[in-house]
């Protein structure tokens, strides 16, 4: 675990790093395998009408490989001589899990407003 800050977080993605690094090696794991393997099972059992869910799961799990993937680039930064391709790789996952997490969130809070906004009409 990384140390907190003295400053609180003012805004969603400090907030969210934060969090990601104070939760133990455990809990973003289970976040991972519970988040990923989720939207999985939404998708098998309830075909197209859970993509609502898979989606929300899918966020859940990205955040969890995030976190991994964070941690694993603090430590690599941490450690003089690391190897340039495991840093390259680390970077890479943390990039497409933080594009993954940003688009499903977006697509299950869109999916749960747009009836509520409804449908712009031009």
């Amino acid at each position: 675990m990384v140390e907190d800050p003295s400053v609180p977080p003012d805004t969603l993605s400090e907030l969210l790093t934060l969090a990601a690094r104070r939760a133990k090696d455990g809990q973003l794991a289970t976040l991972a395998i519970a988040g990923c393997g989720g939207a999985v099972i939404f998708v098998l059992v309830l075909g197209r009408a859970g993509w609502l869910g898979a989606a929300a799961e899918l966020a859940i799990g990205s955040f969890g490989v995030w976190g991994i993937a964070d941690r694993e680039l603090n430590l690599l930064y941490a450690t003089p001589g690391s190897a340039r391709g495991r840093v390259l790789r680390w970077r890479i996952t943390k990039g497409v899990s933080a594009v993954t997490a940003t688009l499903a969130a977006v697509t299950a809070f869109g999916a749960m407003f747009i009836p509520l906004f409804g449908r712009w009409k031009t």
